[in-house]
Order: C-alpha cells, then structure tokens, then sequence
C-alpha cells in the first residue's frame, strides 16, 4: 500500500451508506453526507466489500419501493382513512373509519409495460422506411399553393358577382 493520507473509512459507514441509498439517495448525495469525495466513495466500493454491498443492499430495497408503488398506481388500489364529521346539532365530532379508492392510472400501466415487456409494448415508430422528408414536405407545399389559389379565386369570384 502507498503512503498517504490514512482512510477514514470505518465499518459502520456501510449501514450509514445503507440507509442513506434506502431513502433514494444519489451516490453524489451520499458522499456529501459521508463528507467525502465522490471519487472516495466509489473508492470505498471497490476496497471495501460490505461497504458496496450495504450501498447495493439500500439501492435495491429503493428500487422495491419504487417498483412496489408504480405497481399500485398502474392497477389501481385501496385505502383506509379516518374522516371526522361534525353533524348538524351534535355537541361532539364523529369519527367514521371509510375506504377509498384510487384507481388505475392508465399511463402509469403503459411506462410499466414498457419497461417490462419492451418487445410487446414498445412504441413503434411513426416513420416507414421508406419515409422521404424531402417528398412530403413538396408534397406539403403544394397543397398549400392549391389551397391559396383556391382561396384566391374564390375571393375573386365573389367579387365579379357582386
């Protein structure tokens, strides 16, 4: 090993790094939180193996989460919540336990299988192959000069028989 500076590093790092990636941070984040360099971080990974596997570890119960609640967007899902109701001539609150519904968020379904099923649901291109920019945009203009002509000689019309 070469001289320099000592490490820093300590063991309880890694369940610090943990918790800090479950929460959704970045790896920039991180390092900032840990005082440390970017660069020392991803040093630390390499050097230190229950250091990268505790940030893995936090990454991936993220990305569960994650995962866990664009499911439930996407198929919709309920929940139970407390409402407090003060009826009419009632000297006290009245607390009612009721379910609501949130449904499916039909976009939310669609990114899902997007991800998932990239073979089945990918968007297909709008463009054929045999797409010619040059070809439809003559052909565009064209069809505005006819329109304006058209438009023109209407116009004209109109004035000759009035």
């Amino acid at each position: 090993m070469t001289a320099g500076r000592p490490t820093r590093y300590a063991p309880e790092h890694a369940e610090t790094a943990r918790l800090y990636y479950e929460s959704g941070m970045t790896d920039q984040q991180v390092a900032n939180l840990l005082r440390i360099h970017l660069a020392t971080l991803y040093r630390w990974r390499e050097l230190h193996p229950e250091f990268a596997e505790a940030a893995q570890a936090g990454k991936d119960d993220a990305d569960a989460r994650v995962q866990f609640a664009m499911y439930r967007r996407a198929t919709g899902y309920d929940y139970r919540e407390t409402k407090t109701f003060l009826p009419l001539g009632a000297k006290a609150p009245v607390e009612v336990e009721v379910t609501r519904h949130v449904p499916a968020d039909p976009r939310v379904g669609m990114q899902w299988l997007r991800i998932r099923r990239a073979g089945q649901w990918r968007e297909a291109p709008e463009t054929p192959e045999n797409f010619d920019l040059a070809e439809r945009l003559g052909e565009a203009l064209a069809n505005v000069a006819a329109a304006e002509e058209e438009s023109r000689r209407a116009a004209l019309g109109e004035e000759h028989d009035a």
